[in-house]
């Protein structure tokens, strides 16, 4: 049943849209290249003249890190004892620790990993992830029921195992796209910038929050940023299909995915909202995780109080998206169950 879901989704014409959409994302990844280490260049106010540093790469890298290091210093440095705060306790505790780990007194290459990360989380290439997932997942059952095979389908003895096996899909879907982008990314960037180097470094060495990231190496870093997006890209995909089960043609389903895709952004809107509950909102907006402008996968957030109760900003994000998942998976049976089974 699985496979002839997944014939039916290459046999489809929505397919060709995601084949053009794929082959876009494949082409953005050469166009993608981050400031390196090793390079530095900004534009002048005050002479009116874009400034390209011309010392040799080394000097430029070791400079750098330095002033990550000296910024992780600073707050390691702390005494811990006169701080009253909890969270900057916390985060001159991951400094040390950090620090201990990976003293920074010299730069390794890291280029790999830099490149690779920041192609891999590029908002471009996951807003063109979510284009494919949509198109896909918001047809999987309109197409059916505008053809009329729907009701084959809820007559059958096996309706169940058809409606589920649409739901797998749906969940499978997003992990395979962002994939097949992941492998493309690595051998492009393999071939460009050579091998991988130093992936068991602190993470602070390709972070720009320095301070802030987590005690982590460079690859459970860009683990914890593919494992976030991995669970948007799921609960996306999720409640997608499970728009394609409740509305009648594509263009409402669609739109409400992309509704459900703004959600985020839209709550933050409503000022009467707690303060805390703005907190979990916007680090779990998918617009914010996607455009990186939500840090739950690579900084300490701090903690909030929830029902008198504190509680990790971060494991309470996550905690969110996993729940998000979770109520889309049931939404999909009790529609089976309940609704097109009437």
């Amino acid at each position: 049943m699985l496979r002839w879901e997944l014939k039916k989704i290459v046999k489809n014409k929505t397919s060709i849209i995601a084949l053009i959409l794929m082959g876009l994302l494949f082409i953005q990844i050469g166009f993608v290249k981050p400031m390196l280490e090793t390079q530095n260049e900004y534009f002048d106010e005050s002479k009116n003249e874009y400034i390209v540093d011309k010392r040799p790469v080394d000097v430029i890298a070791q400079e750098k890190l330095d002033n990550k290091v000296n910024e992780i210093k600073s707050i390691a440095n702390k005494n811990t004892h006169g701080l009253k705060d909890k969270n900057e306790k916390q985060i001159s505790k991951m400094s040390k620790e950090k620090l201990s780990k990976d003293n920074g007194k010299k730069y390794k290459d890291v280029t790999f990993y830099q490149v690779f990360e920041n192609r891999a989380t590029f908002p471009l290439a996951t807003l063109l992830i979510v284009a494919i997932i949509v198109t896909l997942s918001s047809n999987l059952y309109t197409d059916e029921r505008l053809s009329n095979v729907d009701t084959i389908i809820l007559s059958s003895k096996n309706k169940y195992k058809a409606l589920n096996s649409k739901l797998l899909i749906s969940i499978i879907l997003p992990i395979i796209v962002y994939a097949i982008y992941l492998i493309a990314t690595f051998i492009a960037t393999y071939i460009q910038y050579g091998a991988p180097m130093n992936g068991g470094l602190q993470a602070y060495r390709i972070s720009s929050m320095a301070s802030l990231v987590r005690e982590k190496s460079i690859v459970q870093y860009i683990a914890s940023e593919v494992g976030v997006i991995s669970l948007v890209f799921i609960a996306i995909s999720i409640f997608s299909a499970l728009f394609s089960f409740i509305t009648k043609n594509s263009i409402q389903s669609i739109s409400c995915s992309i509704l459900f895709i703004a959600m985020g952004k839209i709550l933050v809107f409503f000022k009467f909202l707690p303060y805390e509950l703005m907190l979990i909102i916007h680090q779990c907006s998918f617009i914010d995780i996607l455009s990186k402008n939500s840090f739950i996968s690579t900084a300490y957030m701090g903690q909030i109080k929830l029902f008198s109760m504190n509680f990790d900003l971060v494991i309470t994000c996550l905690s969110t998206l996993g729940l998000i998942i979770v109520s889309g998976i049931l939404l999909n049976v009790y529609v089976f169950k309940k609704v097109l089974n009437r």
